[in-house]
């Protein structure tokens, strides 16, 4: 399976297409199970903070925190996506792009899988922030 074959066949997945372990924080895939996620708490503290973005802090909770994922395929490491947890971790946001209230929609496909309490479609909306389709 090529690099760009893994990200396609996540993103074109549907959050009940992955077997998840809230508790250890991995998602695999149910068709491949080479595929996984891991969500990786690398960092403690408030060095996890993520602070400077008005759409993060908006909320009942204004803190916000990094929530890093890791992607495998088999044992081998393909590459780490950052999401943002926002009000008290009730929903895990994608970044939006660069100076924008924007989301691709390839990061919104993936954040819907981590975010497993289905709550993504409400925090982009209450944020300020709108999915971008191309």
């Amino acid at each position: 399976m090529t690099h760009s074959e893994l990200i396609k066949t996540i993103v074109g997945s549907e959050p009940t297409d992955w077997l998840h372990d809230d508790q250890r924080g991995i998602y695999t895939y149910k068709s491949d199970l080479n595929i996984r996620i891991e969500r990786k708490e690398k960092e403690v503290g408030d060095s996890r903070k993520f602070e400077g973005e008005d759409w993060a802090v908006k909320h009942a909770d204004p803190n916000a925190f990094r929530v890093i994922c890791e992607i495998y395929y088999g044992s081998s490491f393909v590459e780490e996506r950052m999401l943002v947890a926002v009000d008290g971790y009730r929903a895990i946001l994608p970044l939006p792009e660069f100076q924008k209230t924007t989301i691709p929609l390839e990061e919104y496909r993936f954040a819907r899988i981590i975010d497993q309490d289905r709550r993504i479609d409400e925090y982009i909306q209450r944020s300020g922030l709108e999915v971008k389709d191309a």
